[in-house]
């Protein structure tokens, strides 16, 4: 049997993939704009916002743990971020070694907004799609996560 790449769940996921970023980075690029904003949000930029808007003035060690993406990723998130107005590095008061990230009031003020564009987004991707449907997509997603995935790592006795 000879497998076609086209035919594989990885070349799907991925198509999917860069499928929904791509939609998902003309929402936010739209919403931006609608508001006349300046700047540009990106996929990436977007999550970290949706996180600082749940938890503001989270470490980047803990940004980078939410969002399942290394530190310094995450830093060049933030330095982007810092450019155009939207979020602000405080040390903390207690340990001047630990920094923390803070919406600025332009991260505030569209975080007001970007939310409803992006909740429109996700309800449009999965319209016609049954809830039963979509916790079958999403268990099965999940489970080929855990199939490539490395066990967990054992401790000596």
């Amino acid at each position: 049997m000879k497998v076609q790449p086209e035919d594989t769940i990885g070349f799907v996921i991925a198509q999917t993939h860069r499928n929904i970023d791509a939609a998902l980075t003309e929402v936010l690029r739209s919403c931006c704009q609608m508001y006349n904003k300046p700047y540009e949000i990106t996929v990436a930029q977007w999550g970290l916002l949706y996180l600082l808007s749940q938890h503001d003035g989270l470490p980047i060690g803990v940004i980078s743990q939410q969002r399942h993406v290394d530190a310094p990723v995450v830093t060049n998130v933030v330095t982007r971020l810092e450019h155009i107005g939207l979020v602000e590095r405080q040390h903390d008061q207690q340990d001047r070694r630990v920094v923390k990230v803070y919406l600025t009031q332009e991260g505030k003020d569209i975080m007001r907004v970007l939310p409803l564009s992006v909740e429109a987004f996700y309800q449009s991707l999965i319209r016609d799609i049954s809830e039963q449907e979509l916790q079958l997509v999403k268990g099965v997603l999940r489970h080929l996560v855990a199939n490539v995935s490395p066990p967990p790592a054992r401790e000596s006795s």
